[in-house]
């Protein structure tokens, strides 16, 4: 029985069990392994995801953006712009804040933070963001009026209902409208047995002899302990794996283990790296340096764009539209908004680059400057202009003044 099976159910809220129930180990799988937001990590390909978009994701800037008439602008002199752009709080980088928020999202399926706004807290600008450690929030509670309270518990002890008006959540999939569901439960089976096919594959080699090697002796042994020592302390071990055995007196060793290969060690372990990437971070196994199973890419440019849709986009879309709602009054919301820049993950190979970027200047998709902002390039005087519209419009010009001269 679970440390929680005597628990009325009625006495402790769903959020709060879970919390218990990952301090404790996490939720027991068909494997026999136990498996919580934080144990997951332990498996190296959730590991891996889970820092593969945290990076990506941290290293993307994130503009505050103005509408001006059709005219877009970033909002450098918004106090919002700084704290998306470069420094959240006084101790966090973007790139920190951003891949923190990613962890959360993918082992938890939410990320909380509070809106410092200084003293005046109800109508002050906000000066920063400061995330919520995991557990702090117990409980996201829904008021008659649709509001929404999280009730936190601080490391020092303290307990405060903050009013839902002063946190930013950043929510993952979600079922009931306001608290993201945690996909570590969803999945948990899948890491389960990633993880005790690794625990296996450790054990086995860790091991020289293996626990199921049958040694005979023709004759009663006096001490069968001290023999199973004996074995143990010359022939286990990885450092002592195929040294010769010695055995005297008639005996015979048998090993009857399965290896890897029968019991298809290696295809599970397989399996279940693409199974949890497939599933549940739809990142492309290519950029953990498997590519047996995956498509191939005829450019860089395919590769990036699809791991750009599949990976990244949901989680930036996600992130901006929070902003949106969180961040922003409701007047800034007629024209603010908050944008990242995923522009340069999708950059192919120089000739590629170029060839795309003459297109767009002379479709006048974009004018010489705008490609150079694309390549973290300086702008130079002059290269605002539209060049294909401005010379056709002097060509026409030039025409109609020549044929007035005739």
């Amino acid at each position: 029985m679970g440390i929680l099976s005597g628990i009325s159910p009625k006495a402790l809220s769903s959020a709060t069990e879970q919390l218990l129930r990952e301090y404790f180990g996490g939720g027991s799988t068909a494997s026999g392994v136990s498996v919580s937001s934080d144990t997951a990590m332990k498996l190296s390909t959730v590991y891996s995801c889970v820092n593969i978009l945290s990076r990506v994701i941290g290293m993307l800037p994130c503009h505050l953006m103005q509408l001006k008439g059709e005219m877009r602008e970033k909002a450098s002199d918004h106090s919002l712009y700084p704290i998306l752009h470069d420094m959240p709080n006084e101790w966090m980088t973007a790139p920190e804040f951003w891949g923190m928020a990613i962890n959360h999202l993918n082992l938890r399926g939410n990320f909380f933070a509070i809106k410092n706004r200084g003293l005046n807290k109800l109508t002050g600008k906000i000066r920063e963001l400061i995330p919520l450690a995991p557990g702090i929030v117990q409980e996201v509670e829904q008021l008659p009026n649709y509001n929404l309270v999280y009730k936190c518990t601080f490391p020092d002890g303290s307990e405060n209902d903050i009013p839902g008006s002063e946190i930013m959540h950043l929510r993952g999939m979600v079922s009931d409208g306001y608290m993201g569901i945690n996909p570590i439960e969803y999945v948990r089976e899948s890491i389960g047995l990633g993880l005790a096919t690794q625990e296996f594959g450790a054990r086995h080699f860790g091991s020289g002899t293996h626990p199921s090697m049958i040694i005979e002796h023709p004759n009663t042994l006096k001490d069968p302990k001290a023999m199973r020592e004996a074995i143990s302390e010359v022939y286990s071990g990885l450092d002592k794996a195929h040294r010769i055995m010695l055995l005297e007196s008639g005996m015979k060793a048998t090993n009857v283990s399965i290896n890897p290969e029968d019991s298809q060690f290696l295809e599970t372990r397989d399996f279940q790296r693409k199974e949890i990437v497939d599933i549940f971070f739809a990142t492309p196994l290519t950029l953990m340096g498997n590519s047996e199973a995956n498509p191939t890419f005829a450019s860089a440019e395919q590769f990036s764009i699809s791991f750009v849709i599949y990976a990244l986009m949901p989680w930036i879309v996600g992130i901006e539209k929070s902003a949106y709602r969180d961040l922003l009054t409701p007047d800034e919301r007629k024209t603010f908004y908050a944008k990242f820049r995923a522009e340069g993950l999708l950059r192919g190979s120089f000739a590629e680059q170029m060839a795309g970027f003459a297109t767009a200047i002379d479709k006048e998709i974009f004018n010489p400057n705008e490609c150079r902002e694309l390549l973290d390039y300086n702008p130079y005087k002059g290269g605002e202009v539209y060049r294909t519209r401005t010379s056709t419009t002097k060509d026409a010009a030039a025409s109609a003044a020549g044929g007035n001269n005739e």
